[in-house]
Order: structure tokens, then C-alpha cells, then sequence
């Protein structure tokens, strides 16, 4: 009779030993402490990184899992309307396939783990077992991956994209033991934690099912965002593939992105790209993307790299407006109508439907329309800078809308004074800004600055406010076109404190040095010392540090290389770490009122 014990141990084992063994591999019926310790720890070691594998397989670049609707939701959400996620099957690759002209241990190609994993979820897991997805999985498929998942590519073809996964283990040794497994699942769609469980290997995926972003150079030229050409800005009209080669039947660099209707991009230059696909007459403007909040409502989470990416649009799905250019008179806000969820129309050059196709919207979107120069049958339209027109029957006149303002932010730290920015939103024309005192016990905050009238979409906070106070509200609020207001936005900047005098009693004072009275007491973050009371000539001591991804200003304890028998006058000031847009800078506070002392003989 096998003990009780022993069954839990062997629960145990069985989840864990499909992660590293084959299907024809078994652990022993009977094993000792030592041998059971040591099987533990191979199973363990079978979520492992790229970085272990020899020879290592080059990265050649990351894949994002996508829906049918070719939008990808962030992998740890659910829908915030429906309530469901989408999960995609994840097939493994076949044994003795050559990876970057590597043939790899047989261990690393994970062919039929999953029936591992039907085994342990039949015999110690069938109480919390509740779907019988497992066995609906396609012949091949050894796991599921949520919707928007990143991966990383280290081979392509036509039909599937090939990637190395680090593994997942979605229960412990305790839950094992005791016969449970944590378990996920969205209402609708099941996306057990159970079918993400897998061992480290390589995979594939259909091309189909991803975007990859190869990261080729020449959709990342630029160093910083301030570098990247601004012709403009286009509005997307209709669900369009964001496409790093000016080439639609370009099978090996498949779309990086989506764009739903509605998104802002900037273009980079106002002339055309034709398309490298023979036969086309398709015309692509160049754009910088680095993710969009009108993306399932989520931030794309993975777009973000530290400079925006160069891509190619169709340029019949954006409206293009140029820098510098304004609305013609006559122009009202216009809505696109009666036209089916997935469907499109067309704004035509002249008055035909006959006549040349420039530009395609879908239902919902927004286009300057001019109500004297249309009929019955045709609306004349403003698109990319040109008259252009749109069947009567598919739009309508629209009021302007007061686009809220968001991303209210620490753009940068310049000359020491703090840039706040925000994004301007559209048909606002201008924005009532303030600074204030916070708000401190249920008084309200004491206004220090305002502008109700503002037109710029940045605001600069002066010295002579971060000298004064700790910390300050911004607050701004969009006005459109018509007068209406939006909601107000506010952001509390906190300040470096600004110190008072330093205390000469906390100072031991010697012929060429000074320094605090314990050994490591600290004189102040940021110090200044003159033979002066005006600080002409003065020498600023900091001790700035850079290492290991951490960096800082270290405390000062003592001030050296000063001359004996000689008067000084010394302040001190702090300084704040600030994280902006721009990337992590440092903010100096108000100088201390100074103190004189006199070195020793």
C-alpha cells in the first residue's frame, strides 16, 4: 500500500516533471529523500533564460500576440466592457528543427508537454478542473498565451514565427502537494492558468496571430524625440496596419501595429512615399508612433521605447493636417454615418463616384465638412489639406467636441525650473492654467499664478516658486471652441525642501578641513563655500554617482583643501530626484542662508 505521504510526493513530482521530461521519460516509482530532493531541483531548473542556452539563438525580434480584431489588449486585462480575454494556442516546434542552423537538445523542443499536464489535471487536480479546454486544443498547440502577450522571435518564415519562451509554472510545491492548482479564468472565453503552464523551450506561432517589430534601423533614426521631424498631425480614419516597410505585400516584416479611428500621429514629412510592391499605387506618409490611449483604452504598453518609431500609413486612412495650417472658412465638424461596423466610404476628388478615391472612413469618424458647397447628393469635405467629397447620405454635421487634455506630466527639468506639459486635445483653442499653494488643513490652496486665456499646451514652473514652497498644484482645464470648459486636470510637483541655515554646533572645524561631528553625519547634499558673503568665486561641492542602473547625489560629511587660519562662508542646498518624460533628473532647492567660521591654525 503506498503511504499517503508518499501519493502527495508523487502529486508533487507529476506536476513538475513535465516541464523539463519528454513524454517517454518517467521519474522512478520509488525513490529515496536524496533522490527526490534532487528531482525537485532539475524540475526547478527547467524555467531557465536564453542567456544559459549554448550556442545562445539571436533575438531577431519581438512578436505581440493580437485578436482577430487586430488589436492587442494588455495580456493582464480583461475587456472593461464584456469581461473576457482572448487567449491564442502556442504550438511547439517539431524535434531536430534547425534554429538559426542549430539542431538543440531534444529537451528544448517541448513536444507534447501538455499531455504531462492532462495526466497531473485528471489524477490530482479534477475537484478544480472545470473546462475541458485542454482537450479542445488543436493537435500540436502545448499551451495558451493571453491576447497582447510580448515574445521574443529568433527565427521567421512566411507562415509561422518561431520564438524561445522561459517557461511558466502557474501553481507551487504546497498547492501540488495538496491537490489544488490557482487557477484563472475570464468569463466567456476560459484562460486557465493550467494551459499557460509550460516548460522553457522553442515555439512557434502563426504569423498571422503577431506583429513583429524587427527593430530594423530604419524605423528608429533618431536619438531623441526632440530630433523627429513634425510635419504635422493626422487623425486615423479608419482601422489601418502601422507597417515598417512602404510595401503591403511585404510577407517578411508583417505590421508592428493597428491604428483604431480617431488615433493622433505625427507625421514626419508631408511628401508620399510610394509603395515598393509591384503593380501598387498605394501612397504611405511617414509617422512616428510610441503608443496611443485610444487603444482598448490602454496605453500600448509594449510601443514604448525611450524615442518613438518611424512606420509607414496608408495614406488613405489619415487625415492629414499640415504644421502651421488652419481650418478654411466655412468649415464645421462633420461625422461620418450610416455605414456598417466594418465598412468604408469614400471621399472622392470630384463630384463622382467615378472619380479618384483619396481618402477611406469608416463609421465614426470626424472630418471637416463644409455645409454651403453641398447638395442633396454630395458633401464637400476638408481631407489632408484638399476639397474633397462625401456621398450626403453618409455624413452629418456634428457639434465640436471639447477633447479632455490628459498626460498632465513633468516634461523636463531645464535651467532648474520645472516644464510641465500636457496632451492639447483636440478643437480646444485654449486652456485656463494655474499654480497653487496645496491645500492644508480644509483651508484652499493659495493661488500663486493664473492664466485663464493660455495657448500653449506647456507651462513653465520659475525659480521663484521652487525657492519658496515644498510642493505646488498645477492645474489646467481645456476651453474649445465654443466656450465649453473640460474637466480639470491636476498634478501635485513636489519640491525640494528648502533649508534653513546650517548649525555651526553640528561642524568640527580643523586647519584644512571641516566635517560633521560623527563620523558620518552628513554637512548637506549640495554644498557651497567663498572667502566672500557674495559667494564670487565660489566652489560648489557634489558628489554625483552612476552605477549599477542607480544614481544619485551621495551626502557630504567633510569639505577638505581648505587653507588654515582662513575665514569662510559656507550654504547648503538639497536636491530632488524627478522623474520626467525626458528621463530622470535632479532639481536643486533654495541656497541655505550661509554661515562664517574660521579655520584652525
Amino acid at each position: 500500500m503506498i503511504s499517503t505521504i508518499f501519493k502527495k510526493t508523487l502529486a508533487v513530482l507529476l506536476c513538475l516533471s513535465f516541464l523539463i521530461f519528454p513524454v517517454g521519460i518517467q521519474p522512478a516509482q520509488a525513490m529515496t529523500e536524496k533522490e527526490i530532493a534532487a528531482y525537485l531541483n532539475k524540475c526547478y531548473r527547467s524555467i531557465r533564460n536564453i542567456n544559459t542556452l549554448n550556442p545562445r539563438p539571436k533575438i531577431i525580434a519581438s512578436a505581440y500576440l493580437v485578436g482577430d480584431d487586430d488589436m492587442a489588449a494588455a495580456s493582464w486585462l480583461q475587456n472593461p466592457v464584456t469581461h473576457t480575454c482572448v487567449a491564442e494556442e502556442i504550438y511547439a516546434v517539431e524535434p531536430g528543427t534547425e534554429i538559426g542552423g542549430v539542431r538543440y537538445n531534444s529537451s528544448l523542443y517541448p513536444q507534447d508537454n501538455w499531455e504531462y499536464l492532462k495526466d497531473v489535471l485528471e489524477n490530482y487536480a479534477s475537484t478544480f478542473f472545470h473546462t475541458n479546454r485542454i482537450y479542445r486544443m488543436p493537435k500540436g498547440a502545448q499551451y495558451i498565451e493571453r491576447e497582447g502577450a510580448k515574445l521574443l522571435v529568433v527565427d521567421c518564415d512566411e507562415e509561422w514565427a518561431t520564438i524561445w519562451d522561459p517557461g511558466y509554472q502557474s501553481w507551487n510545491v504546497y498547492e501540488a502537494t495538496n491537490g489544488l492548482a490557482t487557477h484563472y479564468e475570464c468569463t466567456g472565453t476560459a484562460a486557465d492558468l493550467y494551459l499557460e503552464t509550460h516548460p522553457a523551450g522553442f515555439y512557434k506561432v502563426p504569423r498571422s496571430k503577431v506583429w513583429i517589430d524587427f527593430n530594423l534601423r530604419s524605423n528608429h533614426p533618431y536619438q531623441s524625440a526632440d530630433d523627429i521631424p513634425k510635419a504635422g498631425q493626422g487623425t486615423v480614419t479608419k482601422l489601418v496596419n502601422l507597417r515598417p516597410v512602404p510595401d503591403e505585400t511585404e510577407k517578411q516584416y508583417t505590421p508592428v501595429y493597428a491604428l483604431p479611428v480617431g488615433t493622433q500621429v505625427n507625421v514626419v514629412s508631408a511628401k508620399l512615399v510610394s509603395s515598393k510592391a509591384s503593380g501598387s499605387t498605394k501612397k504611405y506618409y511617414k509617422v512616428s508612433f510610441n503608443g496611443s490611449d485610444k487603444v482598448q483604452n490602454n496605453t500600448v504598453y509594449y510601443m514604448h521605447y525611450k524615442v518613438p518609431g518611424v512606420y509607414y500609413l496608408d495614406s488613405r486612412f489619415l487625415n492629414f493636417t499640415r504644421k502651421g495650417t488652419k481650418s478654411p472658412a466655412g468649415a464645421v465638424p462633420g461625422v461620418i454615418i450610416n455605414v456598417k461596423k466594418n465598412g468604408s466610404v469614400y471621399a472622392y476628388t470630384s463630384k463622382s463616384t467615378s472619380s479618384e478615391q483619396a481618402g477611406i472612413l469608416t463609421r465614426d469618424a470626424e472630418i471637416e465638412m463644409f455645409p454651403s458647397e453641398s447638395d442633396a447628393s454630395w458633401t464637400a469635405v476638408y481631407f489632408s489639406g484638399q476639397k474633397r467629397y462625401v456621398q450626403t447620405k453618409y455624413i452629418k454635421k456634428a457639434p465640436y467636441k471639447v477633447t479632455d487634455i490628459s498626460k498632465l506630466n513633468v516634461a523636463d527639468i531645464v535651467k532648474d525650473e520645472i516644464r510641465m506639459s500636457w496632451n492639447a486635445g483636440k478643437n480646444n483653442v485654449s486652456y485656463s492654467c494655474s499654480i497653487a499653494m496645496p491645500a492644508r488643513y480644509k483651508k484652499k490652496g493659495k493661488v500663486l499664478w493664473s492664466d485663464g486665456h493660455y495657448k500653449k499646451n506647456s507651462l513653465i514652473i520659475k525659480r521663484k516658486y521652487i525657492e519658496k514652497y515644498t510642493s505646488l498644484d498645477i492645474k489646467v482645464q481645456a476651453t474649445d471652441k465654443n466656450g465649453k470648459k473640460g474637466k480639470v486636470l491636476s498634478r501635485r510637483v513636489l519640491l525640494p525642501l528648502n533649508n534653513h541655515k546650517m548649525n555651526k554646533k553640528r561642524l568640527v572645524i580643523g586647519r584644512t578641513k571641516i566635517k560633521g561631528r560623527y563620523s558620518r553625519a552628513s554637512i548637506g547634499s549640495s554644498l557651497q563655500y567663498a572667502t566672500n558673503k557674495k559667494f564670487k568665486k565660489a566652489v560648489t561641492v557634489e558628489k554625483y554617482y552612476n552605477k549599477n542602473g542607480r544614481s544619485g547625489y551621495k551626502p557630504i560629511t567633510v569639505i577638505k583643501k581648505l587653507k588654515p587660519k582662513k575665514t569662510y562662508y559656507i550654504r547648503r542646498r538639497e536636491k530632488k530626484r524627478i522623474n520626467t518624460k525626458a528621463g530622470v533628473k535632479w532639481l536643486s532647492g533654495k541656497w541655505s542662508k550661509y554661515i562664517k567660521i574660521k579655520t584652525k591654525k
